[in-house]
């Protein structure tokens, strides 16, 4: 009976330590992903200057080593700091890109940033800043 006993003990045990909450067993390496996304702005340039009623186009990607899960722009009024658009895409691939196009008003500038996430919450940021004559 003890040699019973020690025998389903002995298996649980191994049960219990070769899996982790991944899948993996003992002995494969447990690796975390710490790599963030690339973020490309395609437009605006840095610095861009636009006439008031001109169309602001804002196009950019990011690519990571996983996936990029999340894409956001934020324009926000460059004196105030006020959110004036937040856009939101959900690319789930290894590429993905957002746009979107507002008008230049009179006298602002913008701070045009834009945030990426991958699946392990690992965050990158760029930005440009454009003005209105």
């Amino acid at each position: 009976m003890t040699f019973f006993r020690t025998t389903i003990l002995l298996l649980f045990t191994c049960l219990f330590f070769a899996c982790s909450k991944n899948g993996s067993t003992i002995g494969t390496e447990n690796t975390k992903d710490t790599t963030a996304p690339a973020i490309t702005i395609t437009s605006p340039t840095n610095n861009q200057i636009f006439s008031s009623g001109q169309t602001i186009q804002v196009t950019a990607s990011a690519t990571d080593n996983n996936k990029v899960s999340e894409l956001h722009i934020h324009v926000l009024n460059k004196e105030t700091g006020a959110l004036l658009r937040d856009i939101h895409s959900y690319p789930d691939a290894k590429t993905g890109t957002v746009q979107d196009a507002f008008t230049a008003q009179t006298g602002l500038s913008y701070i045009i940033k834009i945030i990426a996430f991958d699946p392990s919450q690992n965050l990158a940021t760029a930005q440009v800043d454009v003005s209105t004559n």
